[in-house]
């Protein structure tokens, strides 16, 4: 990956100096708990992502989950940003009247909470954005930033998508690769890199699969500033003392799931930023 990297920035666009460029990295990490935040601050990440259900793909929390992690902030007076992702649901991002609508409920119920801001997207059948949902929501987000989730890997264009985010006044654009085996383009990325410069925060999202050992390299070749990884979760026993005897069937996903717990390791989030911040100083 980094040698391919590598080959298409320098070919397209000069390695962008964080020194020069008067910015350090920005750090988003996945949270699922007051817990994971504590990590996720103690760790050295600028701010979290707020969600539930992973194995979907990630969606919408909790209001209770919401207002219990920005008071555990403000009591604690950790330094760290709160958004919330709004997702009704598994699966594609175009959605029917009635999940629009369960869409704006959650939408209040969050931004009541104290959320700082918060990450959607909504697709029309053609694969464009539904720009007359984006500006519904992004109008009742007011001041409050938004992140255009990866809904973007989605899009028919991201050239356009990325012109119709910026004019939209979307802050950041949260980007897993724009090919469907999550590989990263060697073409696209480097262009949508310079269209974006200044207008809109292109997010890179490194999926479970990436390995902070390579991360060093990756970042020599990258450009971008601006990460969101998610590989930092453990798992844990369960400190239940009691569990039942029965096997659970193959779909009892409850079940199933009741051994172990999984949770945010803070050395795991300490480790990345280490890497982050000892490159800014090369």
């Amino acid at each position: 990956m980094c040698q391919r990297l590598n080959i298409f920035f320098n070919s397209k666009l000069k390695r962008v100096k964080l020194k020069e460029s008067g910015m350090s990295y920005q750090l988003e990490v996945g949270a699922r708990s007051v817990e994971d935040v504590f990590a996720a601050c103690l760790g050295g990440a600028d701010r979290v992502e707020l969600y539930v259900s992973p194995s979907e793909g990630a969606l919408t929390p909790s209001a209770g989950l919401v207002r219990a992690c920005v008071q555990a902030r403000q009591a604690a007076a950790l330094d760290i940003g709160l958004f919330a992702m709004l997702r009704p649901r598994a699966g594609d991002m175009l959605y029917s009247k009635e999940e629009f609508s369960t869409m704006r409920h959650d939408q209040e119920l969050l931004l009541q909470q104290g959320i700082d801001g918060l990450m959607f997207g909504v697709l029309t059948p053609e694969g464009e954005l539904d720009l007359a949902r984006m500006r519904e929501l992004m109008k009742h987000c007011g001041s409050r930033p938004v992140t255009l989730h990866r809904a973007f890997d989605a899009v028919r264009d991201p050239f356009k998508t990325m012109r119709q985010a910026i004019d939209l006044g979307v802050e950041y654009l949260l980007c897993g690769g724009l090919t469907q085996s999550g590989n990263w383009d060697r073409k696209l990325l480097p262009e949508l890199f310079e269209l974006a410069a200044g207008k809109i925060k292109m997010v890179i999202a490194l999926g479970p699969s990436f390995k902070t050992v390579n991360l060093p390299d990756f970042l020599l070749n990258s450009p971008f500033q601006e990460y969101h990884i998610v590989n930092g979760y453990r798992q844990r026993a369960s400190a239940m003392k009691y569990r039942p005897g029965m096997e659970a069937e193959a779909d009892d996903y409850l079940r199933k799931n009741q051994a172990t717990v999984e949770y945010l390791e803070e050395s795991a989030v300490r480790e990345i930023r280490d890497i982050m911040d000892k490159h800014e100083r090369q």
